[in-house]
């Protein structure tokens, strides 16, 4: 391939780059309320990029969507910087920049409206959070089921130390418990109701031998739950999404792969939740036998 077929290739990429900070910096611009300030002629050349990609109106979006679409847009700069400036690490969820450790923890918010969404999740009044982070997973699960105990289980010190304050600031340290723990190495019984279990931030081996230890952790008739990224129908996406998975030391895994390791930890009643809404996360639920 020549210099001249590279940069051609190249340049979409460059254009989607650039395309995307605008868009970011036009929801800053919104979300700071700073916009009536800014020079005129750049608010519109900022309004023609979103619209050429789509987004012709974002201040259709209320605030608080406003917010957490900017929080994508700098979670992805952060994490593709660190990627670029840092390519030759192991493998392995190290991240410091408080831009990728809340940016992660506050997408993960979403995730207990959804199992809610579940009949048998519809009610859970005990939860092991597995790669709890930051805590905002657990955060969200405390006070989306009112009576539920959460611990929360990581090994990224750096996390668990946001996730602490998080926790305090919230109101909820007498309902959630943080453990600096791998879960290849919990050793609870008959404690928790459902598991909550990224895909996306364990190897496949250590995935395997964790889903054991969550077996014997969970109460007879508990609800383990493994999340996963759905695949992208595009090509591009479906290889980033990977890379992203290998990066943060993940898997990265298909619905059968996923059930096949649940059923061969003795797990029942395997199957996929149905998607909900746009997020890219599909779901796996299975049950721990009754006796």
């Amino acid at each position: 391939m020549s210099f001249e077929e590279v940069m051609a290739a190249l340049s979409p990429l460059l254009a989607a780059n650039d395309a995307l900070a605008a868009i970011g910096a036009e929801l800053s611009l919104k979300s700071s309320g700073s916009g009536a300030d800014a020079d005129p002629a750049f608010v519109s050349a900022l309004g023609s990029v979103s619209a050429a990609a789509g987004l012709p109106d974002l201040d259709a979006l209320a605030p608080p969507q406003q917010a957490m679409a900017l929080n994508i847009v700098r979670l992805y700069f952060a994490m593709a910087n660190e990627l670029l400036n840092d390519p030759g690490r192991p493998p392995g969820w190290t991240y410091t920049d408080p831009l990728v450790l809340e940016g992660m923890g506050r997408g993960s918010m979403m995730i207990p409206p959804l199992l809610a969404a579940t009949p048998e999740l519809a009610s859970v009044a005990s939860l092991l959070d597995v790669g709890t982070g930051v805590g905002w997973l657990a955060i969200a699960a405390a006070n989306l089921w009112p009576a539920a105990e959460v611990v929360g289980l990581d090994v990224w010190e750096p996390a668990l130390e946001r996730a602490r304050t998080n926790v305090k600031e919230a109101g909820l340290e007498d309902r959630i418990t943080l453990r600096n723990q791998d879960v290849t190495e919990l050793d609870d019984v008959d404690a928790y109701d459902c598991a909550w279990v990224p895909t996306f931030f364990l190897h496949e081996r250590a995935l395997t031998t964790a889903l054991a230890k969550i077996r014997d952790a969970l109460r007879p008739g508990g609800w383990i739950v493994l999340g996963r990224f759905a695949p992208a129908p595009d090509p591009l996406a479906r290889a980033t999404t990977a890379l992203r998975n290998i990066r943060g030391g993940g898997s990265t895994l298909d619905a059968e792969r996923s059930a096949e390791l649940l059923r061969g930890a003795g797990y029942t009643s395997v199957r996929d939740l149905e998607r909900a809404g746009p997020a890219p996360i599909a779901f796996v639920i299975a049950q721990k036998a009754m006796i």
